[in-house]
């Protein structure tokens, strides 16, 4: 026999003999006759999950935009999640509005942290400083590429905190 024919004879029988486990398995776990059809099923979605087939989401990509009013956004945000700061590095927009319009919506996103408490409530406990991650949505107007949010639509999605 060629070695290709053993190889498919070799992948077959251990196939084989990998189901006849997994059924029996199944049987001794549940105690119940097993169903083949929806074992074999649901190996087969979790193969083709694993190898992406048939499972392509298509569907729109955010557009990442530049914000030329960072330092009002940051404090709106500030003010609004009630943190100490927010790091100016992280503030990010992306939208899935087409730019030409003239006002789109924003998704912002962005770290705050919180600075270090100190109580001496009998026992004096410190904690460290806390970082938060911040979603929130806004109105923004579009200016040759990058967007000016208006600071006044910002709404706060969520204040996550980050460990």
């Amino acid at each position: 026999m060629s070695r290709i024919l053993k190889f498919f004879l070799f992948l077959i029988l251990f196939m084989v003999f990998f189901e006849a486990g997994v059924i029996s398995s199944y049987t001794l776990v549940t105690s119940q006759p097993p169903n083949v059809k929806k074992l074999i099923d649901t190996q087969l979605e979790i193969l083709s999950s694993y190898l992406k087939i048939g499972k392509e989401i298509i569907g729109p990509k955010p557009e990442t935009v530049n914000i030329t009013n960072k330092m009002e956004v940051a404090e709106t945000l500030q003010k609004k999640a009630q943190v100490d700061g927010v790091e100016l590095e992280t503030l990010n927009a992306t939208t899935f509005e087409d730019l030409e319009k003239g006002r789109v919506n924003v998704n912002i996103t962005a770290v705050a942290y919180r600075e270090n408490i100190t109580e001496s409530t009998g026992q004096i406990v410190i904690r460290p400083t806390a970082q938060f991650m911040i979603t929130a949505t806004a109105v923004a107007t579009v200016e040759d590429d990058k967007i000016k949010v208006d600071v006044g639509t910002i709404k706060i999605l969520s204040v996550i905190r980050i460990y």
